[in-house]
């Protein structure tokens, strides 16, 4: 009796693991959230999350390198509407996981994988690393 409740709290504890971990896909319907902060209302669209070939122009000012088990540069500026890259040149994999009211799902990128978001409403985005809480970052967007 006490191996089958031992393995059933070990699937359950699993399916929890896998469910926290999952990674965006093309195609994945976008999220928008509306917390309030004290600038207004925060919307964000997740764009993707692919392996990194190479860094596109278009958002190449907007980009935040995770490497050194930290992310660089710790805070950014940007217009609203713009689309932020995080590339995740660590060895180890690495999430990008904001608050909860922002209402973006966390993503789990691999040593080469890029996670992109449009962020189209004024306020700031805190974020952190799921894996290694210590790393933290914000985007504040005007």
């Amino acid at each position: 009796m006490k191996s089958i409740l031992f393995l059933c709290i070990t699937v359950i504890v699993f399916l929890l693991m896998a469910g926290c971990s999952q990674t965006a896909q093309q195609g994945q319907p976008a999220a928008t959230a509306t917390p309030t902060t004290p600038a207004g209302t925060v919307s964000a669209t997740p764009v993707s999350a692919t392996p990194v070939v190479t860094m596109t122009t278009s958002v190449s000012g907007n980009t935040v390198i995770i490497q050194n088990m930290a992310f660089n540069p710790a805070q950014i500026t940007v217009n609203a509407g713009s689309i932020v890259r995080w590339v995740n040149k660590d060895k180890v994999a690495h999430s990008v996981v904001f608050s909860p009211e922002a209402k973006i799902d966390t993503f789990v990128l691999s040593s080469g994988q890029a996670f992109t978001v449009k962020l189209d409403n004024p306020g700031v985005y805190n974020y952190s690393c799921g894996l290694y809480p210590e790393m933290q970052g914000s985007v504040v967007v005007t």
